[in-house]
């Protein structure tokens, strides 16, 4: 019986077993990064469940629409001041724990509402002054919690997905993609659902969502690993102004005005054009006349039109992930804007066809297909754009070390104050020329997006990969 030399056992079994760890790894890092993006959906959801209960608890019962908004949108508040400083202590502190608190302050918040509602079943604008103050301040209360879970959660994940992609340009694009995609149609998701659990449990709906965000709780738990080293805290100054200090970055401040454009714009459009649809039609003659996309529609059909073009922009950005890495992440860019321009036309053209849906078949259906079919075409080519310009700003923060939470915190800081500016301004210009206002003001963001990526391109910022020293990334 002849025996293998010793040299020869002893050199195959590290390589085996380096092998096998570095499968394992590969294992718990994609179950890991499965395990983030559930828990994203699942907070989303969650987050937009609370937000219909409580926006029919308070409607149902108070004839004041600006003082429910104003309540409503306190959300805000906590979530863009929090954004910035969550970003950059998770690069000293770690991901996971900020992932762990979210759930745990949202549950708080939820709770608040479940005993307003409990304690004011029938509340109104009538009611004790003391009464409608003590109400109106745990709502307040609550709203505020439930934007700072937003504040932890949003850049601790983002921070964490640059954080187990760097390295991997095709494993960054489907895992930033599959967040837009969850955070996008988790919306979609939540507003039938919410609706349901409201008219089965009315404000008992609450007890869902608590159960929701401590499911979400339990995933974290299990399943995130922390990404962020102790070589790497170790090297990290704790700072509440890191993400902001981050803006002396070059790449960062030239990059923001096209994120914060294109922002704007969805913002606006996300908000606005179901609501012009709908408009009453002999009130929409009167303000803006002969405009086929300004009122008219039916709720019903005004939210199949938007839901359906919602839809596809999913799946386009779904499709975008098969082949968006063998092109420039610029070139992306400047191709989703292109697809701007094109919406922009097909529907300005699309708006000008008659006043009235009967005003525009049978004779111009052939034509309104065709606009149609643009249109399709341009939200397919734009639904590139926003995974991309994640990844840019993914590619942005693994270039500076120990700062990469601090800049997916502004990025979502930018992501909020865009919409809600696009929102305020989106809708100023639709009072001012309607449907085409709101086409106007597209094309101005768009516009300014534009020139914000040819810089970019220029200077050849979208070519970023490999980590660079901090001293090279300033202006």
């Amino acid at each position: 019986m002849i025996s293998e030399p010793k040299g020869q056992t002893t050199s195959i079994l590290p390589e085996t077993l380096e092998c096998k760890n570095g499968m394992k790894s590969q294992a718990s890092t994609r179950l890991s990064l499965i395990s983030a993006i559930i828990a994203t959906l699942l907070v989303r959801i969650a987050g937009r469940t609370s937000f219909v209960i409580l926006g029919f608890y308070l409607g149902e019962h108070f004839a004041s629409a600006a003082m429910v908004a104003l309540v409503l949108e306190a959300f805000y508040i906590t979530e863009l001041l929090l954004s910035p400083m969550i970003g950059g202590l998770s690069d000293h502190l770690g991901r996971r724990p900020f992932l762990l608190w979210s759930p745990v302050i949202a549950v708080g918040a939820v709770s608040c509402f479940l005993v307003a509602s409990r304690l004011y079943p029938h509340p109104s604008s009538q009611m004790p002054h003391t009464h409608l103050f003590i109400l109106l301040i745990i709502i307040l209360f609550g709203r505020l919690l439930e934007g700072a879970t937003t504040g932890l959660n949003v850049p601790a994940t983002l921070g964490y997905l640059t954080d187990v992609t760097v390295g991997s340009e095709r494993l960054r694009m489907r895992a930033v993609t599959a967040f837009e995609v969850v955070t996008v149609g988790a919306i979609g998701l939540a507003i039938p659902f919410a609706g349901k659990i409201s008219s089965m449990l009315d404000t008992w709906g609450f007890l869902v969502v608590i159960a929701l965000h401590m499911l979400v709780m339990l995933i974290i738990a299990l399943g995130v690993r922390e990404s962020v080293q102790p070589q790497e805290r170790a090297e990290t100054r704790p700072s509440l102004l890191a993400g902001f200090s981050v803006l002396q970055h070059r790449r960062i401040s030239t990059f923001l005005p096209a994120w914060f454009s294109v922002n704007a714009l969805v913002g606006a459009w996300a908000v606005l054009i179901t609501i012009m649809l709908a408009y009453p039609k002999h009130m929409a003659i009167q303000r803006h006349p002969d405009q086929l996309l300004y009122g008219g529609f039916s709720k019903m059909d005004a939210s199949l039109w938007v839901g359906g073009f919602a839809l596809l922009f999913l799946c386009g950005m779904g499709i975008w992930m098969l082949f968006v890495t063998r092109f420039r992440r610029s070139t992306v860019m400047l191709i989703g804007l292109i697809g701007l321009g094109i919406i922009v036309s097909a529907l300005a053209v699309i708006n000008g066809l008659g006043e009235t849906m009967r005003d525009v078949m049978p004779n111009q259906g052939p034509q309104m297909l065709l606009l149609l079919i643009l249109a399709a075409l341009g939200i397919f080519l734009l639904s590139g754009f926003t995974p991309v310009a994640l990844m840019q700003m993914s590619a942005i923060a693994e270039s500076l070390s120990g700062k990469r939470g601090a800049v997916m915190g502004l990025y979502s800081v930018v992501l909020a104050v865009g919409q809600l500016t696009g929102t305020t301004f989106g809708g100023l210009c639709v009072d001012w020329n309607g449907f085409y206002g709101l086409m106007q003001f597209s094309l101005i963001m768009g516009v300014l997006s534009f020139l914000s990526v040819l810089y970019m391109r220029y200077h050849n910022d979208d070519l970023l990969q490999a980590p660079e020293r901090e001293s090279h990334q300033r202006a």
